[in-house]
């Protein structure tokens, strides 16, 4: 990477950082418990009744079949908590990862929420650090005839961090507007719990042969391999 691109790079991603819902200055993580070498964190949200949480796990597994297992949508309910359907709306970029995705949110005894989200990606190789962005927007609606709620908005982030060429530290944060109609004890309950529990599944969705495979000849192995080559990752 040339001095001037990674200076681009680097202007990028402070742009999309500072513009996202999960700006530094937001939020006041609170340490809540660690769960089989995961640490729990949730914080208040200005302006609103239900907390944000995020859970930070080192998971065994390849940075490329990480980005390979959150590319597969279609597969979401298969792993990430609460997640009982989705669908692809439109790819806007596929090299670049940004889709538009319906999502469909299972609430034990109460209507089941849904929401329409578009995807976007940040690369910072010298930091050896990817983060991918899930927020709900207006750029296109979908109905799926079945009556559940939509949320007002949601907003969400994976961070994948380099450890080793095996290991990867995975953050999940989610900022969600559960709307009316749901007590905030179990809105709280159920946004704390999704962070961690999708990650806990995670661990072993990566261990599926098909994305092992996968990754080995994706674009996200490439990006890898690119990183190490220039002394970024080590």
């Amino acid at each position: 990477m040339t001095k001037r691109n990674f200076i681009i790079s680097v202007l990028m991603m402070l742009f999309v950082v500072a513009s996202t819902s999960f700006a530094a200055d937001k939020y006041q993580w609170k340490f809540v418990d660690t769960q089989n070498d995961c640490q729990i964190y949730t914080s208040v949200v200005p302006g609103k009744d239900y907390i944000a949480a995020k859970t930070t796990c080192v998971i065994p597994a390849k940075k490329e079949v990480l980005g390979v297992v959150l590319r597969d949508i279609a597969n979401y309910p298969e792993w990430m908590e609460d997640c009982k359907e989705t669908k692809m709306l439109k790819v806007v970029d596929d090299q670049n990862d940004v889709f538009i995705f319906w999502f469909r949110q299972h609430i034990p005894l109460f209507t089941d929420r849904d929401m329409v989200l578009k995807s976007k990606v940040i690369l910072d190789p010298p930091k050896g650090q990817d983060l991918i962005y899930a927020d709900s927007t207006n750029e296109m609606t979908y109905d799926s005839g079945k009556g559940y709620i939509r949320m007002p908005s949601f907003n969400s982030v994976w961070i994948l961090e380099w450890v080793d060429r095996e290991h990867t530290r995975v953050t999940f944060m989610i900022d969600p507007d559960l709307s009316k109609g749901l007590p905030l004890v179990v809105a709280n309950a159920t946004i704390k719990k999704t962070p961690y529990k999708s990650l806990k599944r995670l661990m072993k969705i990566v261990k599926q042969p098909k994305y092992v495979e996968a990754a080995k000849t994706s674009k996200y192995n490439k990006a890898v391999e690119d990183a190490i080559k220039a002394g970024y990752l080590k």
